[in-house]
């Protein structure tokens, strides 16, 4: 039997944001809905460049940074998302966040015990590991990347 969490207030977990990027160091991206958030997990896309994508999130550290949509291994990128703020995120001056005149949109999850998990662990070379997280339940999706 499945189990099923009731978000009462789904803005509090999930938000997503577009903007036009300027170029400009610090620049503060807030989310656009009625609740403040703080993302975990943040999932830009270039909508007009051909930049890759980036997933940010808080357990690394806002500079470390996996994509998606190839199969390289976690990098840092300084100039990219410089920080998580208790209503979205900053960018620096990185082509993949924030090129002058391009469109982005960021995917913001927020971690929440029951709902969304960030889990790190160390690989073992078996076949078959189990990872520890923060569910209460078995999940029913894994990202896994190194």
């Amino acid at each position: 039997m499945a189990v099923y969490t009731t978000i009462d207030d789904p803005e509090a977990y999930f938000q997503t944001v577009i903007w036009t990027g300027n170029g400009s160091d610090d620049r503060a991206i807030t989310l656009p809905g009625d609740t403040n958030m703080q993302p975990d997990l943040v999932w830009v896309k270039g909508r007009t460049d051909t930049y890759r994508n980036a997933l940010f999130d808080a357990a690394r550290g806002a500079t470390k940074y996996v994509e998606s949509d190839t199969n390289t291994a976690e990098q840092t990128g300084a100039t990219f998302l410089k920080s998580f703020t208790s209503d979205g995120f900053t960018l620096g001056t990185g082509g993949r966040v924030n090129t002058n005149t391009e469109t982005y949109v960021a995917m913001c999850w927020k971690e929440a015990s029951g709902i969304f998990d960030i889990a790190l662990y160390t690989g073992t070379d078996e076949t078959s590991h189990t990872v520890a997280h923060n569910l209460s339940a078995i999940p029913h999706m894994m990202w896994v990347k190194s």
